[in-house]
């Protein structure tokens, strides 16, 4: 659970990641099946960490808000769209979204959200790892297993039991 252990971990074994991951392209085993895999990663996962005792992707991730985001955000916080833009936003690269100016997020403290009930669509779906389809995010994956825990343990139990089979064939 120590991010800077999870971190450390990640950078060292980045390259074995990436060679993971183009494994995982090349598997032969159907999205689905794949999927199954991962959720069961990350329920067991998730029983032993708690989100709200680490809150590194609040520190280092810049999610994407949607203007259904700034909408909801403004007004749960009691301020006009434009000014919410102004003090907390700006345009993002994808032209039509937006990004928060500063990391860590203004709206985090003592590691808990202050807007959880209306925080972005990004955030609410961080790490991603319930979505289906879980080959089409494998950069984004080896990204996250430096900044988020479950990422990395879900990535490691993965290694251990697709990957794990294939060396011990050897």
């Amino acid at each position: 659970m120590d991010i800077e252990r999870i971190k450390s971990l990640a950078e060292v074994k980045e390259d074995e990641n990436w060679r993971f991951s183009a494994y995982l392209k090349g598997l032969d085993l159907p999205e689905a099946d794949l999927d199954r895999l991962v959720w069961q990663h990350l329920e067991d996962i998730t029983r032993h960490i708690d989100c709200c005792a680490c809150a590194n992707c609040c520190t280092v991730v810049s999610p994407l808000l949607s203007h259904k985001d700034v909408r909801r955000l403004a007004g749960h916080v009691g301020i006009e769209e434009t000014r919410l833009i102004g003090e907390y936003l700006r345009l993002s690269k994808e032209r039509d979204r937006y990004v928060f100016q500063h990391r860590p997020c203004r709206f985090l403290q003592d590691k808990r959200c202050t807007v959880y009930e209306a925080r972005p669509d990004g955030c609410r779906s961080f790490p991603h790892l319930h979505k289906c389809e879980f080959r089409s995010r494998l950069i984004g994956v080896v990204e996250n297993c430096s900044i988020c825990p479950i990422v990395y343990h879900v990535f490691e139990g993965l290694k251990v039991q697709l990957w794990g089979r294939r060396r011990r064939g050897r």
